[in-house]
C-alpha cells in the first residue's frame, strides 16, 4: 500500500438509526419504512458480521496499524478470523486496486473509517470506509466484501450520503471544493457477477440536491400517513414482517392457482426475491430468538455440518510418517487457478495476460435477471425452448 493516510480516527463503525447511508435508497423510495423500522430492530446477519470483520481488518491496514499487510492473518475481528483465503480473495484485489489508483491520480491522502455527520437531519451520520483528496478530485471509496448482487457506484444513494456528509463535517470537509469533481468508488472484489469495481463522478452542486431530496423524504416519513413501496432495498429492511405491503403480496400469492401465475410473471417476478427475503427474515429473526433461549414449538438449534481440519500439519505429518504413508501421498498438488496464475505472473513481473487457448469462460447456467442489468441476454434456440415447455409440462 503506498497512498498517504493523514491522521487516522478509530471512530467504531456505526449505523443511525434515522437514516444512514446503507437505508438512504430505502427511504427515498419509501419514506414509511422509517416508523416501521423502528419498531423491529435490526438483526446483524452472519455475512454483515463477516463484513464489518473486513472492514476492521481493512483499516488496521489502511490506518497503519499493521506494520505488513499480512498481519491481520489470524487475527480475530467481531469473532471472524481473518484467514489466508479471505485476505486473498477480499482484502488483496482491494489493497491493489487502491494503490493502482494512487498511482493514477497522483497520490491520495486520506482518512480511514471516519464518522460523518450528514447535513439537516437530526441524528443522521455514517462511517465512510475511505474519504480523501487528490490533486484534481475528492475521493470517497467504500468496501463491500459480500458475495452478493453486484452493486454500481453510478448515481449510488449511499455513496451520494457519505460524500456530502463528509463535505458538511469537520475533519473533512476540508477535502471539498465548489469547482472540485467528487468521485465515488465501490470495491466488492468477491461478488459473484458483475464488476468488482466500479466508479462514478459527481459535483458539489449535485450533492447538495441529493441532500435536500433526501431532507424532503425524511420530513415525509415523519408524516403518520408516511407512504410505503416495496423495491430492491427492502431486502435489507428489519421491518419485513410488519410490512402491510409484504403481507398483501404474501397472501395475494397464495390465492391464485399456477396458470394464473403463469399469465401475470411480468406482475410476480419483481415481487419473487422479496417474498424469498421475507421467509429469510423470518428464519433469521427465530434463530436469533431460539439462541437468546427462546423456545418455539416444534423447532430445535442443531449444529451445522461439521468440517474437519489438523490440529497442528506438523503433528499430522510425523504420525503419517511413524505408520509408513508414503512422502508422496501426503500432499495434494494441483495446478494453480487462472486467477492465482495471473497474481503469480504480476508478482513475479511476467506478462500475465493469459492466452485465449489457456483459459475457457463456462458457466454453470442461466439466472434470471432484470432488464437493467449490464450482462447480455442469452438467446435460447426455439427448438430448446420448445423441449424445455415440454419437460415442464410433463412434471
Amino acid at each position: 500500500m503506498s497512498a498517504s493516510v493523514i491522521v487516522p480516527d478509530h471512530t467504531a463503525r456505526a449505523h443511525s438509526t434515522v437514516v444512514g447511508g446503507s437505508s438512504a435508497g430505502r427511504v427515498l423510495q419509501c419514506p414509511g419504512s422509517v416508523q416501521l423500522c423502528s419498531m423491529y430492530p435490526n438483526i446483524e446477519s452472519e455475512f454483515a458480521a463477516e463484513g464489518t470483520a473486513f472492514h476492521m481488518a481493512l483499516d488496521m491496514i489502511f490506518s497503519g496499524i499493521a506494520k505488513e499487510d499480512r498481519d491481520v492473518i489470524g487475527l480475530t475481528f467481531n469473532g471472524y478470523v481473518i484467514t489466508e483465503e479471505m485476505f486473498e480473495e477480499g482484502i488483496v484485489p482491494i489493497l491493489e486496486h487502491w494503490d493502482a489508483l494512487d498511482q493514477e491520480l497522483g497520490g491520495i491522502d486520506y482518512f480511514s473509517e471516519r464518522r460523518v455527520t450528514f447535513p439537516g437531519i437530526e441524528n443522521a451520520f455514517g462511517t465512510t470506509d475511505l474519504i480523501g483528496t487528490a490533486k484534481d478530485r475528492t475521493v470517497v471509496y467504500d468496501f463491500k466484501l459480500g458475495r452478493g448482487v453486484a452493486v454500481s457506484a453510478e448515481d449510488n444513494p449511499q455513496m451520494k450520503y457519505y460524500a456530502l456528509a463528509a463535505m458538511h463535517s469537520e475533519g473533512t470537509k476540508h477535502f471539498f471544493a465548489p469547482d472540485k469533481p467528487v468521485e465515488v468508488f465501490i470495491a466488492q472484489p468477491r461478488v459473484g457477477d458483475g464488476e468488482p469495481f466500479s466508479r462514478w463522478a459527481t459535483s458539489v452542486k449535485q450533492l447538495e440536491a441529493f441532500g435536500v431530496e433526501l431532507r424532503h423524504a425524511v420530513e415525509t416519513a415523519l408524516q403518520p400517513d408516511a407512504p410505503l413501496k416495496m423495491g430492491p432495498y427492502c431486502k435489507f429492511c428489519s421491518a419485513k414482517s410488519g410490512c402491510p405491503l409484504y403481507q398483501n403480496v404474501a397472501r395475494d400469492g397464495l390465492k391464485i392457482d399456477r396458470d394464473q401465475m403463469v399469465e401475470h410473471l411480468e406482475e410476480w417476478l419483481p415481487q419473487a426475491d422479496l417474498l424469498i427475503e421475507l421467509g429469510n427474515f423470518i428464519k433469521t429473526l427465530a434463530h436469533d430468538q431460539m439462541e437468546k433461549g427462546a423456545a418455539i414449538r416444534g423447532w430445535k438449534l442443531v449444529n451445522k455440518r461439521l468440517t474437519r481440519s489438523w490440529k497442528s500439519d506438523e503433528a499430522a505429518i510425523k504420525y503419517f510418517t511413524k505408520i509408513g504413508l508414503p512422502a508422496a501421498d501426503r500432499h495434494v498438488k494441483k495446478i494453480i487457478s487462472p486467477a492465482q496464475a495471473e497474481k503469480a505472473l504480476k508478482a513475479a513481473r511476467l506478462p500475465d495476460t493469459l492466452p485465449d487457448h489457456l483459459v475457457e469462460k463456462v458457466s454453470s447456467g442461466t439466472t434470471l435477471a432484470p432488464e437493467s442489468d449490464k450482462r447480455p441476454a442469452v438467446s435460447i434456440a426455439s427448438g430448446a425452448l420448445k423441449m424445455l415447455a415440454e419437460r415442464l409440462a410433463g412434471r
